[in-house]
């Protein structure tokens, strides 16, 4: 069975149709980046990880199949896929950017 995030990234270079420039190779296992997620109606949301991309891509999945209105995990994103009934299956994503991580000391 194939990696869960490496099947729902979006390949390519463009989101919707304005072209993107992909700077760096990135796999789920790259670290520092900055990310797209997609919905399956066009909305998008970007966000920012120090860890891999795969173990906070599985952590956006888990919440959105875990929604709580009210909650800690009640966050703009999560609300659409709920009020849109989308389910995390649906989550699209593709990383935008790896960046340099902060020196230490």
């Amino acid at each position: 069975m194939g990696c869960v995030c490496c099947s729902s990234i979006i390949k390519g270079e463009t989101v919707r149709v304005t072209p993107i420039k992909i700077k760096h190779y990135a796999t789920c296992d790259t670290e520092n980046v900055i990310y797209l997620l997609k919905c399956p109606c066009g909305k998008g949301n970007v966000g920012q990880t120090s860890r891999s991309i795969k173990t906070r891509i599985k952590e956006h999945r888990g919440k959105i199949r875990n929604y709580k209105q009210g909650s800690y995990t009640d966050t703009t994103i999560l609300r659409h896929f709920n009020n849109a009934n989308h389910n995390q299956t649906q989550l699209k994503w593709m990383v935008l950017e790896v960046i340099q991580p902060p020196t230490k000391g």
